[in-house]
């Protein structure tokens, strides 16, 4: 079963405490609501998905006068797979707006340790790629392919000094919620 990112996302909110997908939904849409979207369907599809794979349980909860609700809780599982993906950094600079964004999100929110570690790696890999760029680039005769390789170089040095500002923002809010 391939995971999706939201799944991690779902997880993350669980992390907290149990909640019924409607409230998933809330919170996903006030919390990570700049960054992330995903619709109420979307979200009890993804509920099944986990449930499917034993990172979330449910329960029923009957309500008065209203219909039953499914109220979702977080399994030892569920716990280990959040970890590790909050904790790992990305390969692609397409995953950063959503995927980078929400670990971040929810390493302050959990208050878990390993923000600046993230961080280093994540300019690791990007500053990895960029080198590797930059010696196409050098060796590079064509001029079309010189205009994407410095296209790539550019957003590469973007996302690098982007990255530079998340440490500062980790600093400044680990610094902030000390106090």
């Amino acid at each position: 079963m391939t995971e999706h990112p939201q799944e991690y996302v779902i997880l993350g909110i669980l992390m907290k405490q149990d909640r019924h997908g409607y409230e998933i939904h809330n919170l996903l849409s006030s919390g990570l609501g700049r960054a992330w979207y995903a619709g109420i369907s979307q979200v009890y599809a993804l509920l099944k998905r986990l449930e499917a794979a034993e990172k979330v349980v449910s329960s029923v909860e009957q309500q008065d006068n209203r219909p039953a609700k499914h109220v979702y809780s977080i399994t030892p599982k569920g716990r280990e797979a959040f970890l590790q993906w909050v904790h790992t950094p990305l390969e692609r600079m397409r995953d950063l707006r959503l995927e980078f964004l929400a670990k971040l999100f929810f390493i302050r929110e959990r208050k878990l340790s390993g923000s600046n570690e993230l961080i280093k790696k994540q300019m690791d890999i990007f500053q990895k790629q960029l080198s590797g760029i930059k010696q196409q680039d050098e060796n590079c005769h064509e001029e079309f392919e010189r205009l994407v390789l410095r296209f790539r170089i550019g957003q590469i040095e973007a996302v690098l000094s982007w990255l530079r500002d998340c440490g500062r923002y980790v600093k400044t809010t680990l610094t902030r919620d000390a106090l």
